[in-house]
């Protein structure tokens, strides 16, 4: 039976801005991809306007079962897999503002679009470091939570901080000189930490469970894949750095720290592709021995990809690999297959009621 308005938002769950987060990374790299073949500049504007339409039309159910449902939101907030996706609403205003650094000056004027991504970072990182303080207070206070409980999902809230540098440090240029320069940076600098280090305290609680226990239940499986995600973004990261570090008064020189950012970036990148071709072999093992139907989960398939393939893009202007160009140009078609099979399934999802359901 076809589910009434009201119910489906009061099941609009957090993970929804999860597909937002996968169109803006399909949008990006797409761009970056465009400077080989020219025809994906065009893809990267729809992807754009896609990611953007994608947001304005989840925020409305979004905001207001916080309201109208807010003993339902409650619940979810220490649910240990869907309270981890509720920071994937002010990550999509970071990705949807790194999308409009790369691709809106194709389309509107550059002042506009730093001012808008300038209030964007502001406001997204301001979120991201709200829920990421919640959910990990109530993971830790929480006397349910259970090592069987752990996935790569668990990344999304403390991990999710490694994305405001990759807007902020790209906003720096402009504001060169100025106070507004060192905030941005200062502000970056301190989500990468925060990002980094939980990457490690986080990464080894999986870890052990993957190692130790069963793997989990087969809609879980996407989130293997959030694995290569982490590492990936620390390299367009230690790209961006690159560009930003002479622009704000910390004295120091990029010549002098240029070979150990090509170094680390380089040994981040190689991370990311080991950890994709063990999530290529843990998917086949679910495929094979566990079944793998379509949940709204598949969306996390998208973004880690996605953040991969900009990686690439983002290393081939700090290392002058050809290889780079290739993994680019191999996992965008990938990428965009992957995306489509999603989209598409998440459409027919929609329209049987089934990604309102209880149990997504």
């Amino acid at each position: 039976m076809a589910l009434n308005h009201s119910k489906k938002i009061e099941n609009f769950g957090p993970q929804w801005f999860s597909a937002v987060m996968g169109t803006g990374a399909v949008a990006i790299s797409m761009h970056l991809a465009s400077k080989q073949f020219l025809p994906f500049l065009l893809v990267s504007q729809i992807f754009l306007a896609i990611t953007i339409a994608m947001f304005l039309l989840f925020i409305g159910p979004w905001v207001i079962r916080f309201f109208k449902y807010s003993e339902k939101v409650k619940k979810e907030w220490k649910h240990p897999v869907k309270g981890n996706f509720f920071p994937t609403m002010p990550i999509s205003l970071i990705i949807i503002g790194i999308a409009l650094d790369k691709i809106g000056p194709t389309l509107f004027p550059s002042s506009i679009i730093h001012t808008v991504n300038t209030l964007l970072f502001f406001i997204g990182s301001i979120g991201i470091f709200l829920f990421g303080w919640i959910i990990l207070a109530i993971i830790f206070v929480n006397k349910k939570t259970d090592v069987k409980h752990a996935n790569y999902g668990w990344f999304i809230p403390p991990v999710s901080h490694l994305i405001i540098p990759v807007l902020g440090l790209s906003l720096i240029k402009p504001y060169a000189g100025t106070l507004m320069a060192d905030v941005l940076f200062t502000i970056s600098m301190i989500a990468l930490g925060v990002g980094l280090l939980l990457f490690l305290f986080v990464g080894s609680i999986v870890y052990h469970r993957y190692t130790y226990h069963e793997l989990p239940v087969s809609r879980l499986a996407p989130t293997f894949l959030i694995g290569i995600a982490p590492t990936s973004i620390i390299t367009i990261i230690l790209v961006k750095f690159s560009g930003a570090i002479e622009n704000v008064g910390i004295g120091i020189e990029l010549s002098k720290i240029l070979p150990e950012l090509k170094i680390m970036s380089l040994m981040a990148w190689g991370f990311s592709i080991w950890w994709l071709v063990l999530s290529v072999i843990l998917l086949l093992h679910y495929v094979k021995n566990k079944n793998h139907p379509f949940v709204f989960g598949w969306w996390a398939y998208t973004f880690p990809l996605g953040a991969f393939a900009i990686s690439n893009g983002a290393i081939a202007h700090l290392i002058d690999f050809s290889i780079f160009v290739y993994v680019l140009q191999g996992i965008n078609v990938v990428l965009l297959f992957v995306w489509t099979v999603v989209f598409f399934s998440t459409i027919k999802s929609v329209m049987n009621g089934k990604c309102f359901e209880e149990n997504e």
